[in-house]
Formats: C-alpha cells, sequence, structure tokens
C-alpha cells in the first residue's frame, strides 16, 4: 500500500502544478490533429503517463482485441477513458495493491461501463437546451446513449458567446450519468485512433462512477 500511496500523492503534485499554469481542463499532448494512425489500444500504449493502467486493466479483463478492432460486431467503439490516475486511486481505496489483484470479472465489468458501440463524437451530439438542467424531465435536448453494460448517459454540448455573438464561441462537451444520477468528468473529447473514439475523462473521476457514484 506504501507504494500506491506515493504514486497518488506523485499524481497529485503534478495536478496541483499543472491546475497552476492553465485554466484549461485538458491534456497537452502535444499533438495539434485528433487523429491518430493506430488503434485505440496502441494510442493507449503510446501514452504511459496518462493511460498506463487503462491498458493494464483492459489486458487484465481479457479485452484487448476489442480495443484492437479485432472483434468483428464492433469493429467501431467509443470509449470513455478513465486516465490512469482513477485506476490508481481505485486500488488504493480498495486496499489493493496491483491492477492484477483486481476479479477478471470485476475488470471486465469496470471497462465495459465505459465503452459504447460505434463511433460517437462532439459534433454529434445535441446541445442542452439551457433553460433547463439535463435532467429535468422538460429537457429535450442532449443525446441519450447507452454504454456496453446499459449505462444510460446523456451527452451534451454547449457553446460559449464570443464578443457580441451568442454561440459563436467554442463548443464544449458534458457527460451525464442517468444511472448513477451525476455529472462525469471530461477533459480532451474527439481523440480518434482508427477504430473509434477516445473522450479522455478528467483526472477527478472516480473509476465506475458512470454507473454507481460509490461504486467499488
Amino acid at each position: 500500500m506504501k507504494y500506491i500511496y506515493k504514486l497518488l500523492i506523485s499524481f497529485l503534485f503534478t495536478g496541483i502544478f499543472a491546475s497552476c499554469e492553465t485554466k484549461q481542463d485538458v491534456w497537452d499532448t502535444g499533438i495539434a490533429s485528433p487523429y491518430h494512425d493506430c488503434s485505440i489500444m496502441e494510442y493507449l500504449r503510446g501514452d504511459k503517463y496518462n493511460w498506463e493502467l487503462t491498458e493494464e486493466l483492459i489486458e487484465h479483463a481479457g479485452l484487448t482485441e476489442l480495443f484492437e478492432g479485432q472483434v468483428d460486431t464492433l469493429s467501431e467503439i467509443t470509449f470513455w477513458g478513465f486516465p490512469s490516475y482513477s485506476v490508481l486511486r481505485y486500488l488504493y481505496d480498495c486496499g489493493l495493491e496491483s491492477v492484477s489483484q483486481i476479479d477478471k470479472d470485476k475488470a471486465k465489468e469496470i471497462v465495459l461501463m465505459h465503452v459504447m458501440k460505434g463511433k460517437v463524437l462532439q459534433e454529434d451530439v445535441a446541445p442542452r437546451d439551457e433553460e433547463y438542467y439535463i435532467y429535468d424531465k422538460e429537457q429535450t435536448g442532449g443525446t441519450d446513449l447507452y454504454t456496453l453494460t446499459d449505462v444510460h448517459l446523456n451527452a451534451y454540448t454547449e457553446t460559449d458567446d464570443y464578443m457580441f455573438v451568442p454561440d459563436g464561441g467554442a463548443s464544449h462537451l458534458f457527460l451525464y450519468s442517468f444511472t448513477s444520477k451525476s455529472m462525469i468528468p471530461l477533459s480532451s473529447p474527439n481523440i480518434q485512433p482508427l477504430n473509434g473514439v477516445v473522450h479522455a475523462l478528467n483526472y477527478t473521476y472516480k473509476l465506475g462512477a458512470i454507473q454507481n457514484r460509490n461504486y467499488k
């Protein structure tokens, strides 16, 4: 547990220093283009800092082929990508030392609750009717989505004003889980490897909260 605790502290301080440098909640990968000429799995393997434990959990769950685009019925997927830090915090909360100690069925459930069939980009998502909260019965905006474990989500966009032009600025993607009745914090959307799209979740995301806020 001491090793896991030290890693948590390391990530925490990195996050604090990063938050002092920018107000934007976006990972700076140094790459302007969202397109990657590789599978989702290869993309995750190429960024150890953000995705190392994510990759380990996918492999431990026996889902590598899914993320490599080798499952015929799921040739393209949308992955709400939980970062390494979310996995690390899950290990700490559960008193575990490594990903390999997670039950394999549990690992599979965790991964698949973040995966949807097909490729859903930010531009495919409808804006929220700003007269209502996303969870209000009167809300007609946003786009209803379901993961492979039937987690009910609503993704929606909001657009900033620019100068004196309403909705003339940048568009932002948001995610609400009707299943867990909570907002799911996003970081960088529309990362596009060859077999789908990754919408990276924020470091503050608690693993499993897309299904249950107190998931363990």
